[in-house]
C-alpha cells in the first residue's frame, strides 16, 4: 500500500510539472495567434469589399497547405484525433502551418473557426516536448491531449470544459480519466497565462430566473430536438460539400475548385451579409445580447459558408461556427416559443456544439462558464437530447463511438481501397477522407441498389438452360 501511495505521488508530481509546462507554452502560443488574428480581421473591416479576393486567396492558401512540407498536413480538429487516437505525434511543421494559413483563412473572409489552430499548435508543441523529454508512446500521447485541452481552454476562456472537451472529443462514451488531471492542469494554467497577457474572452452572464415551470422545460425538450436536428443537417451539409468539390477537383483541378467556392462566397458575402463570412464574432455577440437577427435563416448561411470555406481548401476550425449556428438557430426559435432569445442563443450554442461533436458533459459546463450557473439545469437537458438526437453522426469523421456510449458504433470496412497514389482508407470512418468521389457515392448507393450478379454466374445459368443432347 506504501508502494502504490509513493507511486501515486510521483505520478501526481510528474504530470503537474509536464502539464504546467505544456500549459504555459500552449497558453502563451494561445495568446500570440488570438491578438495576431484580431490584428488581421481589423485591418481587412477597412477594406470595402474585402471578400472579392477569396477565390485567388483560398488557391494559394491550398498550394501553400499542399505544397510546403507535403506529408504535414494536420491542419483540422479531426485530423488531431485521429492521429491522437492511432498513437501517432502531430508534427511541428503541421502547427506551424495551421497557426499562419488558419489566420491567412479567416483575414481574407474564409469561413472557419479559431480553435482547430491552438488544439494543432498544441498538440504539435506538446508531441515535440515530449520528443525531447524521450517519453514513452503512452506519455506522449498523454502530453498531446493535453496541449489539445490547453488550446480549447486558452481559445474560448473555458479552463474546466475546454480541458474536459479535449477528452471527451476523442472517444464517444470514454473518457481517458488517467489524463483528466494533467488536461485540467494544462487547461487551468493555459487560461492563466493568455487571461495574463490580455486576451479577452467572450462571456454573457444570463439574467435568467430559475423559476421551475413544466411549461418552459417542456420547451427546451423540444428546442433540444431542434437543436440535434440542426447538428445532423450542418454534419450532413459538410459531408455533401466536402464531396462536391472533391468531383470537381478530380474534374478540373484544384485552381477550379477554389474559384467556384470563391465565388459562391463573394456572391453570399455582396447579396446577403458580410457577418456569415470570417470568424463571425458578430453573429454570436448579437444573439446572445438579445439582439434581432439579420435574417431567421443566418444559422444555414454560416453552415453553408463555413464548409464551402473548408472543402476548397481553407484553414480553420468548426467549433466556432458551430456556436454561430447554435446562437442563430436558438435566437430564431425563440419566436416560435415566446421566451427570452438570448436564452434560447445560449442554449442553442452549447446543444448544437453537444451535438455536432459528440461532446454532452463538456457543452453542459461550457453552459456554466459562459452564461452562469442558473442555466445549468436547462442546457445540460438540452446538450443531451441533442446528442442523443445526432446518433452516430459527427462533425469530426475520425472520432470514435464506444459500445457503451448510448450510440451504434459504425461498422468497420469490410476491406480497404488503395487507388491510385493514395493511401488505404480508415476503417474508423464511414466515408473516409482518402477516398475517391466515385467510392464515396457507391457507398450512398449500395443499401438503396440490389446485389449486381457476376459474370460467372450469369454464364453458369446460360449453361444450365442451353439444351443438352438428349433434349435435342
Amino acid at each position: 500500500m506504501l508502494d502504490d501511495s509513493a507511486h501515486s505521488l510521483v505520478h501526481i508530481c510528474k504530470w503537474l510539472i509536464l502539464a504546467t509546462l505544456v500549459g504555459i507554452i500552449v497558453g502563451t502560443l494561445d495568446a500570440v495567434f488570438l491578438k495576431l488574428l484580431d490584428l488581421a480581421i481589423g485591418t481587412r473591416n477597412t477594406v470595402p469589399c474585402f471578400y472579392i479576393v477569396l477565390p485567388f486567396a483560398l488557391y494559394i492558401i491550398a498550394l501553400l497547405s499542399r505544397k510546403i512540407a507535403k506529408p504535414h498536413k494536420d491542419y483540422s480538429t479531426d485530423a488531431v484525433i485521429k492521429r491522437i487516437n492511432a498513437y501517432r505525434p502531430v508534427s511541428l511543421w503541421s502547427a506551424v502551418k495551421t497557426f499562419l494559413l488558419s489566420i491567412a483563412t479567416m483575414a481574407v473572409g474564409g469561413s472557419a473557426g479559431k480553435e482547430a489552430p491552438c488544439a494543432d499548435v498544441g498538440a504539435g508543441v506538446s508531441a515535440f516536448v515530449a520528443h525531447l523529454l524521450k517519453l514513452s508512446v503512452q506519455d506522449q500521447r498523454k502530453m498531446m491531449i493535453c496541449g489539445v485541452s490547453a488550446g480549447f481552454a486558452g481559445v474560448f476562456g473555458v479552463p474546466v470544459s475546454g480541458a474536459l472537451f479535449g477528452l471527451e472529443v476523442l472517444w464517444v462514451g470514454h473518457i481517458f480519466y488517467e489524463v483528466m488531471f494533467p488536461a485540467l492542469v494544462a487547461g487551468i494554467t493555459a487560461y492563466g497565462v493568455t487571461s495574463y497577457l490580455g486576451v479577452n474572452y467572450l462571456y454573457h452572464p444570463l439574467a435568467f430566473a430559475p423559476v421551475f415551470s413544466e411549461q418552459f422545460f417542456l420547451k427546451v425538450i423540444v428546442a433540444g430536438v431542434f437543436f440535434g436536428l440542426i447538428s445532423i443537417l450542418f454534419i450532413e451539409i459538410s459531408k455533401l460539400t466536402r464531396v462536391l468539390f472533391r468531383y470537381i477537383t478530380l474534374r478540373s483541378g484544384m485552381f477550379m475548385t477554389c474559384m467556384v467556392g470563391g465565388l459562391m462566397l463573394v456572391l453570399i458575402g455582396h447579396f446577403g451579409s458580410t457577418l456569415y463570412l470570417g470568424l463571425g464574432m458578430a453573429g454570436i455577440d448579437g444573439p446572445l445580447s438579445g439582439l434581432a437577427l439579420q435574417s431567421p435563416l443566418g444559422f444555414l448561411y454560416k453552415m453553408v459558408t463555413t464548409s464551402i470555406t473548408l472543402a476548397v481548401g481553407g484553414i480553420g476550425g468548426l467549433v466556432t461556427p458551430i456556436f454561430f449556428v447554435g446562437a442563430q438557430a436558438g435566437a430564431m426559435l425563440s419566436a416560435f416559443f415566446h421566451v427570452d432569445s438570448a436564452t434560447m442563443a445560449a442554449l442553442g450554442l452549447v446543444a448544437v456544439l453537444a451535438g455536432t461533436a459528440n461532446t454532452p458533459l463538456a457543452a453542459s459546463i461550457m453552459a456554466i462558464e459562459l452564461f452562469g450557473a442558473d442555466i445549468a439545469p436547462y442546457a445540460t437537458v438540452a446538450c443531451v437530447i441533442s446528442f442523443l438526437v445526432t446518433g452516430r453522426q459527427s462533425i469530426f469523421p475520425h472520432q470514435r463511438i464506444s459500445l457503451d456510449s448510448g450510440k451504434t458504433p459504425e461498422e468497420p470496412a469490410l476491406k480497404t481501397y488503395r487507388g491510385p497514389g493514395r493511401r488505404a482508407c480508415d476503417k474508423h470512418s464511414e466515408f473516409p477522407y482518402h477516398t475517391s468521389t466515385v467510392t464515396h457515392m457507391r457507398h450512398r448507393l449500395k443499401r438503396f441498389l440490389p446485389a449486381q450478379k457476376s459474370r460467372k454466374t450469369v454464364i453458369e445459368q446460360l449453361r444450365d438452360k442451353r439444351p443438352t443432347s438428349h433434349q435435342k
